[in-house]
């Protein structure tokens, strides 16, 4: 009988990414940790002392084709303290279910109170630019 680890210790002075993603989905936990590093290099560039926590299925029972996103200030178990950044949960086909980075820049700034504002100084593009539409209006814009 295996026992589990507990998680390590969350520092009450740094934010923490939650996210709970289903675990039918095996490269669902990758993703989660591929997108918590992305989130956290993105986060650096505005507050470079920011050090970006995540937890993953906090709850133990992750819910049957979810991939949720919510963060919050600092670490807390009240559900309702955290701010939401994307809900996977009715979003089909699968590949729809996880997020860009770009896709949760923004409403995580916002959050956590960083003046997303800076990113225009810094490298970061809070445009998804991949988008067929928003890269004409982009060029549009750069035109006139």
């Amino acid at each position: 009988m295996s026992q589990k680890r507990a998680p390590p210790p969350l520092n009450p002075l740094q934010p923490v990414l939650y996210i709970e993603c289903c675990r039918a989905h095996t490269d669902y936990r990758r993703r989660a940790t591929e997108l918590h590093a992305s989130l956290a290099d993105a986060l650096r560039t505005l507050q470079p002392d920011m050090q970006l926590q995540l937890r993953l299925n906090e709850n133990d029972m992750p819910r049957l084709g979810s991939f949720e996103v919510a963060i919050a200030a600092t670490p807390t178990e009240d559900v309702q303290e955290r701010q939401v950044l994307w809900t996977g949960l009715e979003r089909v086909p699968v590949s729809a279910k996880v997020p860009h980075v770009d896709d949760i820049i923004a409403p995580a700034c916002i959050a956590l109170r960083l003046r997303h504002s800076q990113a225009g100084s810094s490298s970061i593009n809070l445009v998804r630019t991949s988008d067929g539409d928003i890269t004409k209006i982009l060029q549009r814009r750069n035109l006139q």
